[in-house]
């Protein structure tokens, strides 16, 4: 009967630690406009929401063509002007462009802190039509 206490509780004991797990888990960007690899046009502001609530001063984004028709020496070019906010649920960061970015390819990195205090960052690109 012993070993079978035993058992249970080590069952009981995993079983604890396999649903507090998820719990442990780092923020993430669930969804992002315009989306990674995607050809929009007319952006004028950039969302990011992550999986959940980050910190609005130390988060944030850069924004840098990459790219422009007609032109295949065009150096990389970073965007300047842009207002960050946080939403009122502290999951999503929009980026508000002074006026819509021009037709081209372009980089979005990303950082963010969040309430535990871990920072997580990304990149993905995207073009504009």
């Amino acid at each position: 009967m012993q070993s079978r206490r035993l058992s249970i509780r080590g069952f009981l004991a995993l079983l604890s630690l396999a649903v507090a797990g998820p719990a442990f888990a780092h923020a993430s960007l669930v969804k992002s406009t315009p989306a990674a690899k995607s050809t929009a046009s007319n952006v004028k502001t950039v969302s990011l929401t992550f999986s959940s609530a980050v910190t609005d001063k130390l988060s944030g984004a850069e924004i840098v063509m990459t790219g422009m028709p007609g032109m295949a020496n065009h150096a990389p070019m970073k965007v300047t002007g842009f207002k960050t906010s946080l939403a009122g649920d502290g999951k999503t960061l929009t980026l508000a462009l002074p006026r819509a970015l021009p037709v081209g390819t372009y980089k979005l990195s990303w950082h963010a802190v969040t309430g535990d205090g871990h920072r997580i960052e990304g990149s993905y690109d995207f073009a504009v039509k």
